[in-house]
């Protein structure tokens, strides 16, 4: 599964920062029972000479120097131990602590994630997807037909199996689509359920608006001081499982023909690599082949499955039943 490496990136850190924090607290809590519970700094303090004479013991050949030491060191261990417990303390007060036992705040059990680290890169997913407080209320558990009727209904149906199965077979297959019909029938809605469920699996989702996305490849194209790049960002536009961008055709009246061309090229490079997008477009097929060339937009008709949204505004429909 596809994951942006800048994200990676800052939760390694942050497993790196966890850790540095636990030794800290650590060598915090060892202080204050230093303080606290006499004899217990002659008790590590002996351990740390007997385990230093018998690293030297052993480079000087003599084979049982480490195993008589240990056998030492458990002894003033679990005296150590006793004096804690005589102080009010628990045995473990001076050994690290991790907000995650089973990777001891590495990410890591083994050669495989842990739990926790598949959840932050969840989590993470969500956030870079850019839909994140809108997943809540926007997805496959909250769909309803309750807006829909006659042939539009059966329209919905379909349309929910092909989002349905879509996902379901993410992993193992190759997918584009175009949304395309009336504004407010539902594309933005199917494409977030679409995200919800592929986040909640495991995949790496970036959701962005025409006209933030193309704002983005300006910034890379033009370079200017006064317009911050995020060359992260650009790359994962590559490299997410899933790329979706809504309202495609809202940007065409501020952008050059450099900046569509650059779109162009991304969704080529996702196609070489099997990687699936989903556009959607309150444009007809016919607005969409005026605003973009025959060429450029047949690698959109050509390669992706065309699904028409055909039925009314439903946020209009859901404000009439409100009031």
């Amino acid at each position: 599964m596809s994951y942006s490496s800048a994200i990676f990136r800052n939760i390694m850190q942050e497993y790196e920062d966890q850790r540095r924090r636990n030794e800290s607290e650590k060598n915090l809590r060892l202080k204050e029972i230093y303080q606290a519970v006499p004899g217990y700094k002659d008790i590590d303090d002996r351990i740390a000479d007997i385990s230093t004479e018998a690293a030297i013991d052993s480079i000087q050949g003599d084979d049982r120097a480490v195993y008589k030491a240990s056998q030492t060191i458990t002894e003033l261990s679990a005296r150590k131990k006793e004096l804690l417990k005589k102080a009010g303390y628990s045995e473990d007060y001076t050994q690290l602590r991790f907000r995650c036992p089973d990777c001891q705040d590495t990410g890591y059990t083994g050669s495989s994630k842990c739990h926790c680290l598949k959840q932050k890169l969840i989590d993470a997913s969500y956030r870079q997807s850019d839909i994140y407080p809108k997943l809540n209320e926007e997805n496959f558990d909250t769909f309803s037909f309750d807006y829909f009727s006659g042939e539009t209904l059966e329209e919905m149906k379909k349309i929910y199996k092909i989002a349905r199965h879509f996902t379901d077979t993410f992993a193992n297959t190759y997918t584009n689509m175009l949304f395309y019909g009336n504004v407010g029938s539902g594309k933005t809605f199917v494409s977030n359920c679409i995200a919800h469920d592929l986040i909640d699996r495991g995949f790496s989702v970036i959701y962005l608006t025409s006209l933030r996305l193309f704002e983005l490849l300006n910034a890379r194209i033009f370079r200017r001081n006064d317009t911050p790049y995020d060359e992260d960002a650009y790359n994962d536009l590559f490299k997410c499982s899933l790329l979706i961008i809504d309202d495609l055709g809202t940007e065409v009246c501020n952008s050059a023909s450099n900046t569509a061309a650059e779109l162009f090229q991304i969704l080529n490079e996702r196609d070489i690599s099997h990687r699936s997008t989903i556009i959607s477009s309150n444009l007809s097929l016919e607005q969409l082949r005026d605003n973009y060339s025959e060429r450029s937009l047949s690698r959109i008709l050509g390669g992706y499955e065309l699904i028409l949204f055909n039925g009314n505004d439903i946020r209009l429909e859901k404000r009439r039943r409100q009031a």
